[in-house]
């Protein structure tokens, strides 16, 4: 895996962090850190996911099977922990943490499976649709008939894919990784730059594309040493919502400052995945958490 790879993941994924933070903030620079940029974590993740699938998942065999393990499995897990506290703080507490979904079948159909709408841990949505897209390439690329359990349910029952852009900015990555050698990257570089001026005046709403791209093939390239960060990045994604839903309510009654209490989330999700890291690289059974990363 390229460094850099593992780094532009990293910050993507510490962006998400970000947007799920508990915050009062309506303008200003802190705002737009806070609620406008990291929206782009979820389309650079995008990319990445596509450019890697063309220059490495493409040429495994058992597609589906392997992201069934890498990607399904982790995303069911993350889910049920966040389900059995849900369950538990309502029938033992007797608060209702909710604010989507009721304790209705909905928990099971919306929170687990994610039919029509985000899971009960909404930043796992975007592995829901990966593991969608995923599912259909392995039937039209390798026959995987066995994906149409995967696949009819949410076709039939439900939405196919919840977020279009991120198959999008998939296809996206998929075609820079194909054409890598055949296109010129100053001109892609000078032509996001001029398409993201162009949005950032009459279409606000789609100018995290051309800037995802440019953070994109701004830093593939660059030569660095990077750890080895996918089992943080992603358990980090897995888990730093729930972490900061049951950590607010704490740190609210020690910090009364907003920019503080946007940075003791955020440090608390990092600290608190860091440690749950460091227990699943020594018990090598917990990899499963991870999707064997």
């Amino acid at each position: 895996m390229k460094p850099s790879i593992e780094l532009i993941r990293l910050i993507a994924v510490i962006l998400i962090v970000f947007t799920h933070t508990k915050n009062e903030l309506e303008y200003g620079i802190a705002y737009v850190i806070v609620e406008q940029i990291p929206p782009y974590g979820t389309a650079i993740l995008s990319i990445i996911s596509g450019y890697l699938y063309f220059e490495v998942s493409r040429h495994k065999q058992n597609l589906f099977f392997k992201k069934i393990k890498s990607l399904l499995i982790p995303y069911l897990i993350a889910n049920m922990v966040v389900l059995i506290l849900v369950l538990f703080v309502y029938y033992i507490l007797g608060y209702n943490p909710l604010n989507r979904l009721s304790f209705d079948l909905s928990l099971i159909t919306e929170g687990l499976f994610s039919l029509n709408s985000a899971p009960i841990n909404p930043p796992t949505y975007f592995i829901r649709d990966i593991f969608v897209i995923f599912s259909i390439i392995a039937l039209v690329t390798q026959k995987e008939f066995k994906t149409l359990f995967v696949i009819l349910p949410f076709l039939l029952l439900g939405t196919l894919i919840l977020r279009l852009d991120v198959a999008f900015l998939f296809l996206i990555g998929v075609l820079y990784s194909k054409y890598y050698n055949k296109i010129d990257k100053k001109t892609l570089i000078i032509t996001s730059v001029i398409l993201s001026v162009i949005l950032g005046f009459f279409y606000v709403d789609f100018l995290k594309f051309p800037i995802a791209f440019l953070i994109f093939i701004l830093l593939i390239d660059i030569q660095i040493k990077f750890y080895n960060t996918g089992r943080f990045s992603y358990l980090l994604h897995l888990y730093h919502s729930p972490i900061i839903v049951i950590s607010y309510p704490i740190l609210t009654t020690f910090i009364e400052d907003p920019i503080l209490k946007i940075v003791a989330q955020i440090a608390m999700a990092l600290i608190l995945v860091y440690v749950f890291f460091l227990v699943t690289k020594k018990y090598d059974f917990l990899k499963i958490l991870s999707g064997g990363r």
